[in-house]
Parts: C-alpha cells; structure tokens; sequence
C-alpha cells in the first residue's frame, strides 16, 4: 500500500481503497430480477434516465440487504506523478454492512486496513509499525470517513457524490461517483464503478485530484457470513503502534 506523509490522509485513503469496491460491491441477482423500463431502453454509452437509476440504486440497496457480507480478491495498480512506472499489487477485502472492513495487500509491499466500525488500524509488516485511530472523537475526520465508506450503506451514497450511471456492455452499467464536499474533493476527483448484467463489480476507477489514478479489478467473490474476529487485529509483539490523532 502507498503510504503517504501525511497521517490524517493514509487512513482516508485506505477508506477510499474499500469505497472503490463497496459503492456498489458485487450483487449476483436472480435471472428473474426486474430490469429497470429504462435500462432496457438505454443502449451501450447512453446514460440511465432518472427512474432507471432510482430503480437501479434501489436493487443495489435491497440486494446489498440480503447479503450483508461480502469478500472478494483484487488485483491492482496504481499511477502516480511521483512514480516513474505503475505499482502493481493485490490482495483480499471483505465487508460487513454497515462500518466493518478488512483490506489486505500483499506481496513485498504488504499492508493490512482493518475496522470493527470503533477503531481503524493500518498495519505495515515489513516496517513493523501499526496506526490505531479511535473512530468518534474528531468530527472532520469522521465526516470524512463516513463519505469514503458510504458504500457500506448505499443510501448514504447520493448525500456525499454526485451520481450518473449508463448502460455498459454486455448489458452492464458504469456508475461514476464524484464528491460534493470541498473536503473530499481535497482526497478523490472521481470513483467509476464497471458493473456486468449481473451487477457484480468487474473494475473500478478512481482518479485522485493532482492526477494520481487506481484502477483495480475484482474477481473471486464470496458472499458468505463473516465472524466478528475478521475485523478485529492485534498486533504482533515487537511491532511499534502509534496514534496519529493523539488519543
């Protein structure tokens, strides 16, 4: 994982990281779900009109309701301006609805991103360091998170981005989030979301503001129970925890 100078960003980035997947995170439906009238009318490229989309975020939502855990692996790279070539990486995220995530990069450069919706971790092996951010004690900082992690609840979503949505290939759509709030603005510049005709997630894009961009792509997806201990971390002894917020 990229690790940035600045403490209050690293864990809002990793946030952003679970965003990217969580927005609309993979949903296999029923071949005898309801298609949106609108959807079917639109063609490759044409955007959803108004009820269409309000018919498409509600199947993600009620969908989202009846399976409220979700894993999937991640394939990744990353392009920087400070970077002379894209860093590849990849790994492991699961979730449960509607504040627990765990986020694992491996590789060399392995990380761990791990909340029970209480306290964040972000833990770096091969420095031997951990960061704990106790979650309700700073406003902005919370609000913040709260945006990046709307995905978990999808109704929250349209209270922190702009939406639209077209119709993608093959019968799938594309879903591009960008930020009302000038403090997100300050992290994300757009989050575009592939999604197939079943609305599993196949690839996200997420475009930084100085021109730094993610792309990942997600396969092997599990909806499955998750125990509470996936998204609990202690950690290892000899490691070196500190907290940026200072509580």
């Amino acid at each position: 994982m990229y690790r940035s100078g600045k403490p209050l960003l690293r864990p809002l980035l990793a946030a952003l990281a679970l965003c990217s997947v969580a927005a609309p995170l993979p949903f296999h439906h029923h071949a005898n779900a309801a298609v949106p009238a609108g959807t079917a009318r639109a063609k490759a490229g044409e955007p959803l009109d108004s009820q269409a989309k309000t018919e498409l975020l509600a199947r993600l939502d009620a969908l989202k309701a009846r399976a409220p855990s979700l894993q999937a692996d991640f394939s990744e790279s990353r392009n920087s301006r400070l970077l002379k070539k894209p860093v590849a990486s990849e790994g492991t995220i699961a979730f449960t609805v509607p504040n627990r995530f765990r986020r694992e990069v491996k590789g060399s450069n392995p990380s761990l991103t791990v909340s029970n919706g209480k306290v964040l971790w972000l833990y770096y092996p091969n420095f031997k360091e951990a960061e704990l951010y106790t979650l309700g004690q700073r406003a902005m900082f919370d609000d913040a998170m709260a945006a990046l992690t709307a995905g978990l609840n999808f109704g929250q979503v349209e209270r922190y981005y702009h939406l639209t949505a077209t119709k993608g290939e093959n019968d799938g759509f594309v879903i591009t989030l960008t930020p009302k709030k000038s403090n997100l603005r300050r992290i994300v510049k757009s989050l575009t979301v592939h999604l197939d005709a079943d609305l599993d997630v196949r690839r996200t894009e997420f475009q930084m503001p100085k021109g730094d961009a993610v792309v990942t792509e997600y396969h092997n997806v599990r909806r499955t129970s998750l125990p509470a201990s996936t998204f609990e971390f202690t950690p290892p002894e000899g490691v070196n925890v500190s907290k940026p917020l200072g509580k």
